[in-house]
């Protein structure tokens, strides 16, 4: 909309746009460190594409967008884009559809300035929000239809309740059998960050690689960690399981080596993670950005799913 003016996010209009978030945004929940980490603090950040809408002096919206210009080194792609966060609120001229397609359309026409070819919301994997666009936002979805998006993906999340947490008998039993196999599971030190996340990265890409890595710098900060379960005898890695890495109550990503699968590895590491979790005093944890229902399901204390739908448009 033509009457709408935009200004780039700054710590002057950051309040603004967190007033917006969480007006529009109901089931998620934006403080200043919550914006300054998913858009400033990433290392892709471009100011041109993080913005605040007004109508007026009233802020009805914000667009957070980011392409891969630096990092993961090797999958840099400037051409790759995506719009982390949408919220737009209704104004006195302008409904909420209007709001939302105003911010998009501002940001697809810097992204394609900037030599973007396709836009999707919001499955990246660093300073990130969400996977995708939870489906009960369904005035922001509306808004995207109409301007030529389409489903390309789903995901979800889980929350579990931590409270009364504990380790059921059979991941017990489960992980009696794995020691007397020879598999180990420690919790990874710094010592081992560098030939865990070459591991990582081999098996799984840079994305998850990157996220054990902060996990095991940050851990005497905030108490994240990596659990990595290993072949005492020929020191081979089998796989790793992550908490706290981006967020203190999230859970992942976790890996096993695809010719150690259904032994019972990735559900001891998914349980001791959980426990590692409850003991840094977390309640309710986020299993976030999965397609694994059935894996989880075995989990108890689930509260909750989270459903997105993966969005994406081509720009040229």
């Amino acid at each position: 909309m033509s009457h709408l003016r935009f200004e780039e996010l700054t710590e002057k209009n950051i309040d603004d746009a967190i007033a917006v978030c969480n007006q529009s945004l109901r089931y998620d929940s934006f403080d200043p460190s919550v914006l300054r980490k998913i858009v400033f603090q990433d290392t892709n950040f471009e100011p041109r594409l993080a913005f605040v809408a007004y109508e007026g002096s009233e802020p009805l919206g914000f667009s957070a967008g980011v392409r891969l210009i630096k990092q993961p080194a090797e999958n840099v792609d400037p051409s790759a884009a995506w719009i982390k966060i949408l919220a737009g609120v209704a104004g006195n001229e302008t409904d909420e559809v209007d709001v939302v397609s105003s911010l998009c359309d501002r940001v697809e026409v810097e992204l394609l300035n900037l030599g973007g070819k396709v836009v999707r919301i919001s499955d990246y994997a660093r300073a990130r929000m969400w996977p995708g666009i939870d489906i009960r936002y369904e005035t922001i979805l509306e808004a995207l239809e109409k301007r030529g998006y389409s489903k390309v993906g789903e995901a979800v999340d889980y929350l579990v309740a931590l409270r009364g947490f504990s380790i059921p008998r059979r991941i017990q039993r489960l992980r009696g059998e794995l020691e007397k196999r020879g598999i180990e599971i420690t919790l990874a030190t710094k010592a081992v960050s560098e030939s865990l996340c070459g591991w990582v990265k081999e098996k799984f890409g840079p994305g998850w690689a990157y996220e054990v890595a902060i996990s095991i710098e940050n851990a005497e900060k905030t108490r994240s960690g990596t659990l990595v379960a290993k072949d005492v005898k020929t020191g081979e890695i089998i796989g790793f399981s992550t908490h706290g890495a981006l967020e203190r109550d999230w859970f992942g990503p976790i890996g096993v080596d695809e010719k150690n699968r259904k032994s019972g590895v990735g559900s001891v590491l998914l349980f001791e993670s959980l426990k590692l979790i409850r003991l840094n005093g977390v309640t309710e944890a986020t299993i976030p950005w999965t397609g694994h229902l059935f894996f989880y399901t075995q989990v108890p204390g689930i509260n909750g799913i989270r459903h997105y739908h993966i969005m994406s448009k081509k720009l040229i």
